[in-house]
């Protein structure tokens, strides 16, 4: 304790902490309280150690349930429960946390936010917004994808990552929009209809990161439901994480655990697809030979049937007629099935050129290569080496160092 002028003492920020704790920890009504309330933000992690926050409409406090205490419960809490918390109030020096030591736990119902998210689910579900046979499938191949989060949080930079990393050529589209707070709801959901408008997207991408239940509770909202049943684009949704459950997720075409695997889903392996559609490819030709081979046998067959000479003419010429006909039909379903074939390898043929890296330029596009290889991102690039710039008509090479 060092003493300063005046001759006033000043504590270290130690022995402040270390002195309101004992205070606390004296209080006679503090060492043994009960405390009503709202379950808010629990975690349960792997040490069996749980922290929540307990709220009600004014005010919150942060809660801790150790080990030991919690293999007493005879339930599992969870957000939007109202409980009744036993134990102790103090201070946590490291960081000068009030927070209460929960001893016991009590049930007493559910909280209003868990009441409005089942009587929304319910009546959503009667309407038949959830059911299965209104989802649309997820496209295999899309050229560009759809972001319908927040310009700046994590989970927005995690997408990117994710998507760049799995098939650099695939484009990437944000509608930025407020998650969480007053009006985010509606933010939210024009985002949605903007992006369906625009129809810039094969599918949209639609959440955040993790949160407490009220940092989510925009996606739980009635209007952003309805605006993702009414989508004409596939929607994934992707909010928090895997153990968070919302409306949004229910309602969306796909749910992903979080905002990097709905990237993940969203966006096929580049080297993947080019293998399986050369291996597809292969398949088609390899049945085209086969098909070939069989009609070729089958004509040689009825051919030397047709040769065997018959005493009587009335017996020979019905066969020649018989085998002229099958050998039409024959030649005719061979030509149906090769045109067939052909379309299908021309399909595909379409689909590996719109993975051509040089189709991203002719869309208007430019591409930033440094030592022979393509930057998908700022922190990819080496500020000390030279880097091309490529347009579909020609490249420049800049051999300055640049700032951000």
């Amino acid at each position: 304790m060092a003493v300063m002028e005046f001759g006033v003492q000043a504590l270290s920020v130690t022995e402040l902490n270390e002195y309101v704790r004992k205070l606390l920890a004296v209080d006679p009504l503090l060492k043994s309280i009960a405390v009503t309330g709202e379950i808010s933000g629990y975690k349960h992690y792997p040490s069996g150690h749980r922290y929540f926050t307990l709220k009600d409409d004014n005010a919150r406090v942060p809660c801790v349930l150790f080990r030991q205490n919690g293999q007493r419960l005879g339930f599992e809490p969870a957000d939007g429960m109202r409980v009744v918390l036993y134990g102790s109030a103090s201070l946590y020096p490291a960081d000068g946390k009030f927070q209460v030591y929960v001893t016991r736990m009590e049930k007493c119902g559910v909280g209003e936010l868990y009441v409005r998210f089942e009587a929304l689910k319910r009546r959503l579900s009667d309407e038949g917004l959830f059911d299965a046979a209104r989802k649309k499938p997820i496209p295999m191949c899309p050229k560009t994808i759809g972001l319908v989060t927040s310009e700046k949080g994590a989970a927005v930079r995690d997408m990117i990552r994710v998507a760049r990393r799995r098939n650099p050529n695939v484009g990437i589209v944000i509608a930025p929009c407020a998650v969480q707070g007053a009006g985010a709801a509606e933010e939210i959901a024009e985002a949605i209809a903007l992006m369906n408008r625009r129809k810039e997207a094969d599918v949209l991408l639609v959440g955040r990161g993790g949160g407490s239940i009220e940092d989510l509770w925009a996606f739980n909202e009635e209007v952003v439901a309805r605006a993702i049943a009414a989508s004409e684009i596939p929607i994934v949704s992707c909010v928090g994480h895997e153990i968070d459950t919302t409306i949004a997720d229910y309602v969306a075409d796909l749910r992903a655990a979080t905002p990097s695997a709905a990237a993940e889903v969203a966006v096929p392996m580049l080297d993947e697809l080019t293998t399986t559609l050369r291996a597809y490819t292969d398949r088609l030709g390899q049945a085209l030979s086969r098909g070939q081979s069989v009609r070729r046998l089958q004509l040689a067959r009825l051919a030397e049937r047709s040769v065997l000479t018959q005493p009587n003419e009335i017996i020979i010429q019905p066969a020649r007629q018989q085998l002229e006909t099958t050998m039409q039909r024959l030649s005719s379903a061979y030509e149906n099935n090769r045109l067939r074939i052909r379309n299908r390898l021309d399909h595909l043929s379409g689909m590996l050129k719109t993975l051509d890296p040089s189709g991203v330029l002719e869309r208007g596009y430019t591409v930033v290569e440094q030592s022979g290889k393509a930057v998908g991102s700022l922190d990819e690039l080496n500020r000390s080496e030279t880097f091309t710039v490529r347009w579909k008509d020609g490249r420049i090479i800049a051999d300055e160092k640049h700032e951000d």
